[in-house]
């Protein structure tokens, strides 16, 4: 039977006193590298990386060249990291460094002529020339005046999914040309080039993802996926999403780099991003984000459908597979007063259950602690005796260990906190202290710009 009563927001009620947010969750001189750098860096960062990462591969694939890879690829790196922190000494040596590589390549072509030569060719030259238009622009917007702060730039969206992970999630390069395989079709694993669809390339963190599609990065990074985790988790306050901030250990995520379709939308790489996630996740998948608008939702197969269907990136975060529970303190007068309301009245529940019909639905709502954590929540009512109230929860807890929706409880009549009822699926009668929980809310978004 379903109860509307259980439907509704909860308090949580008793929340830990938590630091204040910082102005900046990636405040002080250096750059988060999950920020995307400005001046148009962001792919040659990510190339220069993919670079860099190739070269030190090649030491266990040619020992014999391992001092000089382990430079090339130690410098190559170096370059990306600054690329991304948007170091304009990068920048230029970066311009310097490709611009040398393709004179090496032209130079090497007279000697042996192949057509490796000329794709890297022409590949250092393309990166060269963007570091040399990214030093244009910020040279000009120096010289007219312009502000060089994040965000005076217009950037192209970034469209990429993550998924937020309890654990580290195993991923070598095999691994992944086979997931690709699964979620993309083709072949990325023959060895063959010209029977291939495409390559994977690097490992943990960072992988390289070239398809038809165009280029793709694949991050896999076991650490939180914000550098202050609680200051994240203190700006939220639905206390289900806080929680999987909290409990994540780990991301990962699909970018789209570069489409080889310029003219399409960036948008509409959405769905193939999303096939790929729907084969990388696993159980240990908490919480699904899209950077490019902030959206996030808990994970669940209503969502994994969501996401799946077309334009499913707009759709995922609309999908609520639980009640939301809200956060309220606990000296919140307007709760005090709504609660005491709830206990007054109390007889008039008693009174209503003792001619309950079959298609009635009859709740409670009171504090329910595992350890060392309580959460006010609904419980649906199957009796009352000496003071005590026999029910079954009637929402998912948020972490309540060993317990989920429809675990057996046992409640005092003293901890009664708010009681709801329905007469064959009419109106509910109760609820006192939902005008309070909504208040919560509206000042929390209020104090947090939301």
């Amino acid at each position: 039977m379903h109860d509307p009563c259980s439907d509704l927001p909860a308090d949580q009620g008793k929340a830990p006193s938590l630091p204040e947010p910082t102005d900046s969750v990636y405040g002080g001189p250096v750059k988060s590298f999950k920020a995307k750098p400005r001046h148009d860096l962001a792919e040659p960062a990510i190339w220069c990386a993919g670079i860099g990462l190739l070269c030190l591969i090649a030491i266990s694939l040619k020992p014999a060249i391992w001092p000089l890879a382990l430079i090339l690829g130690l410098v190559y790196l170096s370059i990306a990291a600054g690329l991304w922190q948007e170091r304009r000494g990068a920048v230029i040596a970066g311009a310097i460094l490709f611009s040398l590589g393709v004179v090496a390549r032209l130079i090497g072509l007279v000697k042996d002529f192949s057509w490796g030569k000329v794709g890297s060719a022409v590949l250092f030259a393309w990166l060269a020339w963007r570091l040399f238009a990214a030093l244009r622009r910020w040279h000009q917007m120096e010289d007219e005046g312009a502000e060089t702060d994040e965000g005076t730039e217009e950037d192209k969206p970034m469209i990429s999914i993550v998924l937020f992970l309890r654990r580290e999630r195993p991923l070598d390069e095999p691994i992944l040309a086979r997931i690709v395989e699964e979620a993309w079709g083709g072949n990325y694993t023959s060895g063959d080039e010209d029977a291939q669809d495409g390559f994977v390339v690097g490992s943990s963190p960072f992988f390289l993802v070239k398809s038809k599609l165009g280029m793709f990065a694949v991050h896999n990074f076991p650490s939180p996926y914000f550098d202050d985790v609680d200051a994240v988790a203190d700006e939220i306050g639905e206390l289900r999403l806080r929680h999987a901030i909290l409990e994540h250990s780990a991301w990962i995520a699909v970018d789209l780099l570069s489409p080889d379709d310029d003219s399409l939308p960036r948008e509409s790489f959405y769905p193939a991003i999303i096939r790929l996630i729907y084969e990388l996740a696993d159980e240990d998948v908490l919480l699904v984000y899209r950077p490019e608008t902030g959206q996030a939702n808990l994970w669940s197969d209503d969502v994994l459908e969501a996401l799946l269907m077309p334009s499913g990136e707009d759709r995922f975060n609309r999908v609520q597979t639980n009640v939301p529970v809200i956060r309220v303190e606990a000296d919140d007068a307007a709760m005090a007063a709504a609660v005491g309301e709830a206990r007054r009245r109390w007889p008039e529940f008693l009174e209503a259950l003792k001619t309950r019909g079959p298609g009635d639905s009859f709740s409670i709502k009171a504090p329910v602690t595992v350890g060392e954590n309580t959460e006010f929540i609904w419980i649906e009512v199957d009796g009352f005796a000496s003071d005590v109230i026999f029910g079954k929860l009637g929402n998912e807890p948020v972490a309540l260990a060993g317990m989920k929706l429809g675990s057996r409880v046992e409640i005092p009549l003293e901890d009664l906190n708010d009681w709801c009822y329905a007469r064959d699926g009419g109106e509910p009668v109760g609820l006192f202290t939902l005008a309070a929980i909504n208040e919560a809310e509206r000042r929390f978004q209020d104090r947090n710009g939301g």
